[in-house]
């Protein structure tokens, strides 16, 4: 039985592996400064975008 998978999760599994070439050589301390960087920025994107879903609805 083939399983399908979704683009959504393909494109996870395309970034994750991105991440970890990038940062492979990159001492663990700065690796994770690096990731929670990523995930605030991608926070602060994602609230943004609600606050301006919010706006936009009657």
């Amino acid at each position: 039985m083939e399983a399908n998978t979704s683009k959504a999760q393909l494109e996870v599994w395309e970034w994750k592996n991105t991440l970890h070439e990038e940062l492979k050589t990159v001492p663990k301390s700065e690796r994770l400064k690096f990731i929670k960087e990523k995930v605030r920025k991608t926070i602060e994107h994602l609230k943004l975008a609600k606050k301006a879903d919010e706006l936009m609805s009657p």
